[in-house]
């Protein structure tokens, strides 16, 4: 066991020990000290999960791109269902969708995408824009035949 992982364990040990002092302090109705304690064992607690250095992988590793694929596939998949009426009370306009649509292909040009996919995402977009198209025009002929 290294020095750190040491001091590590005891700050952490600390810590666990000052909260449960400090519960004891605001349960005797002594906030002044309960306060004073909980800082301090905000303090070992912060330094017992301190992050690490990670070493840095190479540059042109497989695996970064793998990520960043995913990622991208991630922020497709949720800009289309934000716009899919998923828990919205007003139904997404066309400018709407053409803003975000933009914003993602933006996006989507840094990211290494196939173009499969990014037909895929194309066409999920379109359908959004044909159906918002059909419920406005919907709403317009309701709109006409009570006039």
């Amino acid at each position: 066991m290294s020095i750190d992982k040491l001091l590590r364990w005891a700050s952490f040990c600390a810590g666990i020990i000052t909260a449960i002092f400090a519960g004891y302090m605001f349960y005797k109705n002594d906030t002044a000290k309960g306060a004073a304690c909980l800082a301090v064992c905000v303090g070992f607690l912060s330094f017992a999960t301190r992050f690490q250095a990670v070493s840095i992988p190479s540059a042109g590793s497989s695996n970064d791109d793998s990520d960043l694929h995913a990622l991208a596939v991630l922020v497709a998949d949720l800009a289309a269902m934000s716009l899919q009426n998923i828990g919205r009370t007003v139904p997404p306009g066309t400018k709407e969708i053409a803003d975000v649509e933009e914003k993602l292909n933006a996006f989507l040009d840094a990211m290494p995408m196939s173009a499969e996919e990014r037909e895929e995402i194309a066409e999920k977009f379109e359908s959004l824009k044909d159906r918002t198209r059909r419920n406005q025009g919907g709403r317009a002929i309701m709109r006409s035949s009570r006039l």
